[in-house]
């Protein structure tokens, strides 16, 4: 059997590409974990709230580590193919690989970036929900308690800022 050979511009293109993937197969999870915590919010269900958020939080810390590993492959890509620029764009690295290479890490980088998109778009859109349901709120309750005038106490007597942040109400309105 016949043993071929990679050259090191291959091999940091491979790994470049498995790190890619690995940040894409992070991100479903990342996403699917995001649309269980908005349909809690949506649902107003908050028992595992927690929980999620420090999967979210797990996943953020995981996310943020394989992009420094493929900034720092990039870089090295960059370097062995010849940049003399600290960090070379993506698109002038993949110009100099392989058309197999190119098109593999291309479609692969574009799928990265629209899968981050998608999150943040939604996380954007979670963000206004919650925000649009804290003005209606803050809203109510200045009508609903005029005597107040906006402002809040503490169960201490201490007056409290009316931006809503978190409210437990202890009756049916």
């Amino acid at each position: 059997m016949k043993t071929i050979k990679m050259s090191e511009i291959e091999i940091l293109s491979v790994q470049c590409i498995s790190v890619i993937q690995k940040e894409i197969a992070l991100l479903e999870r990342l996403g699917a974990a995001q649309d269980v915590v908005s349909q809690a919010v949506y649902a107003r269900d908050w028992a595992d709230l927690d929980a999620l958020f420090k999967r979210l939080e797990e996943y953020g810390k995981e996310f943020e580590m394989l992009e420094q590993e493929r900034s720092k492959l990039f870089s090295e890509l960059g370097k062995k193919l010849g940049f003399t620029d600290e960090k070379p764009g993506f698109y002038n690295i993949t110009s100099r690989l392989s058309p197999e290479l190119r098109r593999q890490m291309t479609d692969l980088y574009r799928r990265l970036k629209l899968d981050v998109l998608k999150i943040r778009l939604a996380n954007e859109n979670l963000n206004h929900y919650i925000a649009s349901n804290r003005m209606v709120i803050s809203d109510f309750l200045q009508a609903a308690f005029p005597d107040r005038k906006g402002k809040l106490y503490s169960r201490h007597g201490r007056e409290v800022h009316s931006e809503m942040r978190s409210i437990v109400l202890d009756r049916s309105l």
